[in-house]
């Protein structure tokens, strides 16, 4: 399950990426000081945090997450899962990112 603790998470930087985050399906969470920034699912994990760290959502990056969590889901479970913690932990950058399409 997809938690709020900072035990639990990995740092948001380039090496702690590639060494932590699967190459697989399922659901990541970016967080600092308590605070959920971003919720997001994507077909790579890994990919999908990469490209925040690239700067390709600077929006998510300006309040400066600085861990993540995951939990690999496949497709159809990830897309529900994706949903109840958005609705449980109410992420700040989710709220402006509703109305755009969600990646595959």
């Amino acid at each position: 399950m997809l938690e709020l603790v900072k035990e639990q998470g990995f740092l948001l930087t380039r090496s702690s990426v590639m060494r932590n985050a699967p190459e697989e399906s399922g659901v990541y969470g970016l967080y600092s000081h308590n605070r959920w920034v971003y919720i997001g699912h994507r077909s790579n994990i890994r990919k999908a945090l990469l490209e925040y760290l690239s700067g390709q959502m600077p929006y998510v990056l300006q309040w400066q997450p600085s861990y993540f969590v995951f939990e690999p889901l496949p497709y159809r479970e990830r897309i529900a899962r994706h949903k109840e913690l958005v609705a449980r932990h109410h992420p700040v950058c989710n709220r402006k990112t509703q109305t755009l399409p969600s990646y595959s």
